[in-house]
């Protein structure tokens, strides 16, 4: 129970990285508040949450919005009166690249994988420095540390999270500790929306030294490290978890 009598926000956990990092948070005796856009999706989690004993509710919030933020943390606050962890884990991958990206394209991917999360540290830091601590993970990406054909508003919302969870971890400690996530190739219902084929799936497998692609539950656990006092002595610091992708240099 590494998270017994936490409150948690997670953001986009209606499916995929923040649906089983939810759940995960849950058996770890965390309650839990999903942020997400997805109505059915969140409401899914949050029953998957409290039909194993855990405590869940669900907001639906447009993460790209200030007052949806807003509400998001105030009704965390009304039900469960702290917030000790803020996941931020919400995004959009838009496959285009710079002459391809609309403005649209480019603020929509920009507001919902990088302004979210200055957003909710903005509406939730006020609370954790009250209460006198405080845990922001942060999920960015391996395009946060390497350059992707045809990524570009989603490498420059990812690039960008990763600058904000250091410049957060310096402002902030040692009150609030702020870490991120690097994930690599993890399957997620996203991919079926990308339009990933099994064909795809498996050279983006290959191309990584543990020659599979992830779980979004691997994921999890790194959340869950993050989050909890095992990594009690880390800030500002990004753990990858890519099976090795960014480790090597293709020679095959």
């Amino acid at each position: 129970m590494l998270l017994d009598n936490k409150v948690a926000i997670i953001t986009g956990g209606a499916s995929g990285i923040g649906r089983s990092t939810a759940n995960l948070f849950a058996e770890h005796g965390a309650k839990v508040v999903i942020g997400d856009i997805d109505e059915i999706g969140g409401m899914q989690t949050v029953n998957e949450i409290n039909k194993h004993s855990g405590n869940g509710i669900f907001v639906k919030t447009d993460v790209s919005k200030m007052s949806e933020v807003k509400t998001l943390v105030e009704k965390t606050i009304d039900v469960f009166g702290k917030i000790d962890i803020l996941h931020s884990n919400a995004a959009i991958n838009p496959k285009v690249n710079a002459l391809e990206t609309t403005e649209q394209i480019w603020d929509d991917t920009v507001d919902i994988g990088l302004k979210a999360t200055w957003m909710l540290a903005y509406n939730s830091i006020p609370f954790m420095t009250q209460q006198g601590s405080g845990v922001i993970v942060i999920t960015g990406s391996v395009h946060s540390i390497r350059g992707y054909a045809y990524n570009t508003p989603y490498q420059a919302a990812k690039g960008g999270v990763l600058a904000l969870t250091r410049s957060l971890a310096a402002d902030y400690a040692p009150t609030i500790r702020v870490n991120a996530i690097l994930p690599g190739a993890i399957e997620t219902p996203l991919w079926e929306k990308l339009g990933i084929t099994p064909e795809e799936a498996k050279k983006s497998a290959n191309m990584c030294p543990l020659k599979r692609n992830g779980q979004p539950e691997e994921v999890a656990q790194a959340a869950l490290f993050l989050a909890s006092d095992m990594s009690s002595y880390m800030t500002g610091s990004e753990v990858i978890v890519d099976g090795g992708l960014t480790s090597i240099i293709q020679q095959h």
